[in-house]
C-alpha cells in the first residue's frame, strides 16, 4: 500500500475514533448522569427530544468505518511494530462496536426509543447499567484510539528521521 494511501486511512481512523470517544464522553460526563435523576421523567423528556434530532447520525457509519479501516490497516501494513499497535487498537474497536450492539439493542431502544410505560420500573436499573456499559466502551474506543495514534506517531517519526539523512 502507498505511504499516502495508507495516512490518509490513518488519519480518516483517527478522526472518526477521535469522535466517537469525546462523543460518548460527553454522554457520559454531561447528559447520562441526568438520567439518574427522575429518571422516568428526564428520559420522557430525552424521547420527545430524539423525535427531532437522533444520536445515531453522530456516530453511524462512520465511527464503525473507522474500525475496520483500523483492522485493514493491520492486515496490509508490514512494520511489525505498527503491526503490533494496529492489531491491539483493532481488538479494541472490534469490542467496543459489540459492546455498542448490546447498548444499542438492549438499552437505547428501551430507553430512548421504547415505550417507557412499559419499562417504567426498570427504568433506572436500565439507566444505570447504559452508565456503566458507556464507560467500558469509553475505555475500548479509547484504547483504539491510543494505540491507532501511537501508529501515527511512529510513522511521522519515520518521517522526520528519514528527512534528516
Amino acid at each position: 500500500m502507498q505511504r499516502k494511501t495508507f495516512n490518509t486511512l490513518l488519519i480518516f481512523s483517527l478522526f472518526f475514533l477521535a469522535h466517537w470517544f469525546f462523543g460518548n464522553l460527553y454522554e457520559q460526563i454531561v447528559l447520562a448522569p441526568n438520567q439518574l435523576t427522575n429518571s422516568y421523567e428526564a428520559l420522557k423528556n430525552w424521547q420527545g427530544y430524539f423525535t427531532v434530532s437522533n444520536q445515531i447520525y453522530y456516530y453511524v457509519p462512520f465511527t464503525q468505518m473507522a474500525v475496520f479501516v483500523v483492522c485493514y490497516l493491520y492486515i496490509r501494513t508490514k512494520d511489525n511494530r505498527q503491526k503490533a499497535l494496529l492489531k491491539k487498537a483493532s481488538i479494541f474497536g472490534l469490542l467496543s462496536i459489540l459492546i455498542t450492539v448490546f447498548i444499542v439493542t438492549q438499552l437505547n431502544l428501551k430507553l430512548f426509543f421504547g415505550d417507557l410505560d412499559k419499562y417504567k420500573e426498570q427504568v433506572y436499573n436500565l439507566s444505570v447499567i447504559w452508565l456503566l456499559g458507556n464507560g467500558i466502551r469509553l475505555y475500548l474506543v479509547g484504547s483504539s484510539l491510543y494505540y491507532t495514534f501511537r501508529v501515527y506517531l511512529l510513522r511521522q517519526t519515520f518521517i522526520v528521521e528519514s528527512k534528516k539523512y
